[in-house]
């Protein structure tokens, strides 16, 4: 069997008369299936290649038994794959962090090298009122963590004013729990009125704030974003930041439309608990990424799991992928 093979829908809907009529011949099915015989014998032969056995050449039941180990294998072969590309993700995250973390100490050795390291929470409110203070275009902001403390909203609020007066773009990206916090969706209720505008996504990859598309202030550590932040200035930096800030915005929602659904049924947030899924990622990390609960998300997943008949958390992130729901 190709290593790249899929199971489509066809073929899953083949099977599952098969498994209740395992005599049915072509004819048969298209009768059942109301389909024409071409696309019958299209996805009938698909599971015999699966099964590496030749149409007739055994008894039909023991033809299924066959087809469903075959389709089991498939299955713990796309298992594995996943697990491979978790390690390799994780090997680059590694790396990643690595070279963030050399980044860092060389920005406090040479303040001159395009990166500035500040340390505590007043430092760095300090410095983003700077920022507001003097930004003549543009501020787009990540902000994680679901809704927002009442003492960052009523710190924002009048830096946001002042800076909408001035005629700047302010753009704001949220988490999708936020819909669900009133004093978060209050603010950026007013936010809007103001002129701004406002979004959500399912998850942010880290809190950003990016002023005139020349200067980006990111956390050293997003698990404490408000211990120590470093403001990057150098060029390529932060055109890649602005970058990823536009093209999440893309796939974003404003705040003040109902969240769409795709062909499959499934909203943004059920979209990324299926990709989290995949990755083998536990409900408590889960509900960490998307900012709502450890319960939530287990509702999700539970009813993410039925809907494909999964019998395994991992093995429905598997299926999603498999069935096209979401991306490998």
């Amino acid at each position: 069997m190709s290593e790249n093979l899929e199971i489509n829908r066809d073929e899953e809907s083949v099977y599952q008369v098969l498994l209740e009529k395992p005599n049915l011949s072509v004819v048969d099915l298209s009768e059942v299936l109301g389909w024409s015989p071409e696309r019958v014998t299209a996805a009938f032969n698909k599971l015999i290649h699966l099964s590496s056995l030749s149409p007739g050449s055994e008894d039909a039941k023991l033809r299924i038994t066959r087809i469903r180990r075959s389709l089991i294998s498939f299955l713990d072969r796309q298992e594995e794959e996943l697990i491979r590309r978790q390690k390799e993700i994780a090997a680059s995250r590694q790396v990643v962090f690595q070279l963030l973390a050399e980044h860092a100490e060389a920005a406090t050795a040479d303040q001159h090298r395009g990166a500035r390291r500040l340390e505590g929470r007043e430092a760095i409110q300090s410095f983003i009122r700077t920022m507001a203070e003097t930004c003549t275009a543009e501020v787009a902001v990540f902000a994680t963590g679901g809704g927002q403390p009442a003492e960052s909203l009523d710190a924002a609020k009048p830096l946001d004013s002042a800076v909408l007066k001035r005629g700047v773009s302010v753009r704001y990206i949220y988490l999708d729990s936020v819909r669900n916090d009133g004093a978060t969706t209050a603010y950026a209720q007013w936010l809007t009125q103001q002129g701004g505008q406002v979004r959500t996504v399912p998850h942010l990859p880290t809190r950003l704030l990016i002023y005139d598309r020349s200067l980006a202030i990111v956390p050293v550590n997003p698990q404490v974003a408000d211990a120590a932040v470093l403001a990057l200035e150098d060029v390529g930096v932060v055109s890649a930041l602005q970058a990823l800030f536009e093209r999440t915005w893309d796939h974003s929602s404003p705040l003040g439309e109902d969240r769409t659904r795709d062909s499959h049924g499934l909203t943004a947030q059920d979209r990324a608990v299926l990709e989290l899924l995949a990755r083998g990622l536990t409900d408590e990390m889960i509900a960490r990424k998307l900012a709502v609960s450890v319960r939530t998300v287990r509702r999700m997943t539970a009813g993410l799991m039925n809907r494909l008949n999964a019998s395994s958390r991992f093995q429905a992130g598997v299926l999603a992928v498999a069935r096209g729901w979401v991306r490998g």
